[in-house]
């Protein structure tokens, strides 16, 4: 799968740094029943990785939305309200690529940022330990942390290709879902990966996964004492 072209990094942020804290007085609905994206996910994407290329007006339609970013992130936002982040930030962000290209870019992006965070980078060293096959194997656990709704199935894997069904993509297509599965990967040492959505109904979808193994860097050798 082609990734749709990068936007510039070079616009700066606009307003105050936004930090995670308690959530202001309005709301998010409570309900046992509620999907729910949890904050650390919002931080990832929208805090680490995109803060300084989302401008002024996107700034304006995600506070619209319930996402405002000069204020402290609530613990966790509505799924739908997190599908309309998305949109705005695809716009926003990769406006000269496809809506599938720009959910792509963003689900790799998603994993750039958590890997900036404390959590994040403990994880993805562990991912890099594992490998992509390792990390395939327990895939579930990489979805379940950021929201309270989503599961996921392998259901079929080899050395080096897999079938994952996953219950939720948290998007309005699965393309974000098959990016942030390739960053994963990539973070586990994988090479010419490709992640392709062979069903999608409702929000469930069923990727078909193949990648080849990155080479392992030799051992340093020990430097020479100066004397």
């Amino acid at each position: 799968m082609d990734r749709g072209p990068q936007a510039s990094t070079s616009e700066r942020m606009e307003g105050r740094p936004t930090r995670v804290g308690l959530p202001r007085p309005a709301k998010v609905v409570g309900m046992p029943n509620e999907k729910l994206v949890f904050a650390q996910s919002v931080e990832a994407l929208f805090v680490r990785s995109l803060g300084p290329r989302i401008m002024r007006e996107e700034r304006r339609r995600l506070r619209e939305a319930g996402l405002d970013l000069s204020e402290p992130l609530r613990p966790a936002y509505l799924l739908e309200q997190w599908r309309t982040f998305l949109r705005v930030a695809a716009v926003a962000v990769f406006p000269s690529n496809s809506t599938e290209a720009a959910h792509f870019a963003l689900g790799e992006h998603f994993v750039q940022g958590y890997r900036q965070t404390a959590v994040g980078r403990a994880s993805m060293s562990l991912i890099s330990q594992m490998g992509p096959r390792g990390t395939i194997e327990r895939i579930s656990h990489n979805f379940r942390a950021g929201n309270n709704f989503n599961a996921a199935r392998v259901d079929e894997l080899k050395d080096r290709s897999a079938t994952l069904w996953l219950k939720d993509v948290a998007a309005d297509n699965p393309f974000f879902s098959a990016g942030f599965l390739t960053e994963t990967l990539r973070g586990a040492g994988a090479q010419d990966i490709r992640v392709e959505p062979v069903a999608f109904e409702d929000c469930s979808a069923t990727f078909r996964i193949s990648w080849a193994q990155a080479a392992r860097r030799p051992p340093s050798a020990p430097h020479a004492a100066v004397g």
